[in-house]
């Protein structure tokens, strides 16, 4: 947080200031990590969401993506934006529409898994005409995998802060093999980049169905294989099974990205990306941070 911005719980009073709206209760939003998420019920009986990012170009994203897939998508309806200018220090706020279900929190069943399989592939099938951000576009000279370099060699100066040289050496080596073994990327389409069980909406009852898609705060022009990495740990690695009807599902509609080459410089790469996040917005003793070392510890070996 900048000095000069305003705490969160202020940010959501400015907010619904701003859309006047007449609000009788707030409850706070699940799994939200990263943006202040209100679910509201209005005088009316009406319920929305209203989303405050951290950053204004998370607000950009989502509000993009989210115009783009409207009616071909199971995903919020953008109601209203509030985008200060870009000398506001203030990220603005999205309100969206409400969508019924509950995020997935158990064990994924296989046949949840192929839902999530064919969803993903739905969301792949639309294209994009640059990879990256709207702010991309105008460095035609990167592709996908030079995109993700330029993140990462952000990230660098961050980590070397918290880990000690020599392992940081292996992790750079381990990066650097894997980066050479590339494959085409597979877009650009529109990805996720953070598909996941805690932003899939599924009805209750049986049988369970999936009843929508959310945290678009992440999505951009990328390769169709970027958006297997989460479900990778959160659903792969724990439930026997699922990866192949995972991408059953996936098949169903679309051929199935080369993730045999691509999961593990993704699963190194975001772990890298999740080590800087904690020293940017955190400390070291965030569990977040433990969970990317530990990542990365399994693919390089321990630290000192």
């Amino acid at each position: 947080m900048t000095p000069d911005m305003p705490a969160r719980s202020d940010l959501v009073t400015e907010a619904i200031t701003y859309f006047g709206l007449d609000v009788v209760r707030a409850d706070v939003g699940d799994d939200s990590y990263s943006s202040t998420v209100r679910l509201l019920t209005l005088a009316s009986g009406e319920r929305v969401v209203l989303n405050i990012p951290w950053r204004r170009h998370k607000l950009l994203r989502e509000a993009a993506a989210l115009h783009a897939l409207a009616h071909t998508m199971p995903v919020p309806a953008v109601l209203d934006i509030w985008a200060p200018g870009n000398g506001s220090v203030r990220p603005g706020a999205i309100l969206l529409s409400f969508l019924p279900g509950t995020v997935v929190t158990g064990p994924v069943t296989l046949d949840l898994a192929r839902q999530m399989g064919a969803l993903l592939a739905r969301l792949h099938r639309h294209p994009r005409d640059h990879f990256g951000d709207e702010g991309d576009r105008d460095d035609s000279v990167l592709g996908w995998w030079a995109l993700l370099r330029r993140y990462h060699d952000i990230w660098c100066p961050h980590c070397t802060t918290v880990l000690p040289p020599a392992f940081w050496r292996k992790v750079r080596d381990s990066y650097e093999q894997l980066y050479a073994d590339l494959p085409a990327p597979d877009g650009p389409c529109w990805v996720h980049s953070d598909y996941r069980p805690g932003n899939i909406l599924t009805t209750t009852g049986a049988p369970v169905t999936i009843s929508g898609l959310i945290d678009f705060e992440s999505a951009r022009g990328g390769s169709a294989d970027y958006d297997f990495v989460k479900m990778s740990h959160a659903v792969f690695d724990l439930v026997p099974g699922s990866r192949d009807a995972f991408c059953a599902g996936y098949a169903a509609v679309r051929p199935v990205p080369d993730i045999e080459r691509t999961l593990p410089f993704y699963r190194l790469h975001n772990a890298i990306g999740g080590v800087a996040w904690c020293v940017r917005r955190t400390t070291p003793a965030d569990p977040f941070f433990r969970e990317n070392l530990t990542v990365i510890e399994d693919m390089v070996g321990r630290t000192a």
